[in-house]
């Protein structure tokens, strides 16, 4: 009885690691963007910004980048500067990991605040975005 009880906590954690990603249709991220008040002729311009840090994949994780960081969900949102990895933190005040589900809402809210800091859309620190402008 006590080896189940060691054992089922970690095929949870492996299972729950292992869930296949969500990539969201353009329609889905309209729908999840004017939910959060994104003004309609900005819309293309963040689904543009979606698709290119992420692919519309709302699980993706990439790093280790500059100073061992990483970069967390749809918005691709980096552990250095915007939220903490194991804990809430950073200017978003949220854990990275919140950011590497299927429920966008957060990382919408945190990539207003990116863009509020840093400028619009276009010009914020998102190297998806730069690499458009070629």
């Amino acid at each position: 009885m006590i080896k189940l009880c060691l054992i089922l906590p970690v095929v949870a954690i492996l299972i729950d690691n292992h869930v296949e990603a969500r990539i969201l249709t353009q329609c889905e991220a309209v729908q999840e963007l004017q939910k959060a008040q994104i003004p309609r002729t900005y819309i293309s311009n963040w689904v543009c910004l979606m698709q290119s840090e992420s692919g519309m994949n709302t699980r993706l994780v990439t790093g280790p980048k500059t100073a061992s960081s990483y970069s967390f969900g749809i918005f691709q949102i980096n552990s250095a500067k915007w939220c903490s990895r194991g804990h809430s933190g950073g200017i978003c005040n949220k854990r990275c990991e919140d950011f590497a589900d299927d429920d966008i809402r957060d990382d919408i809210e945190c990539a207003k605040k990116i863009q509020a800091m840093e400028g619009s859309v276009e010009v914020a620190r998102w190297s998806g975005w730069r690499s458009l402008d070629g």
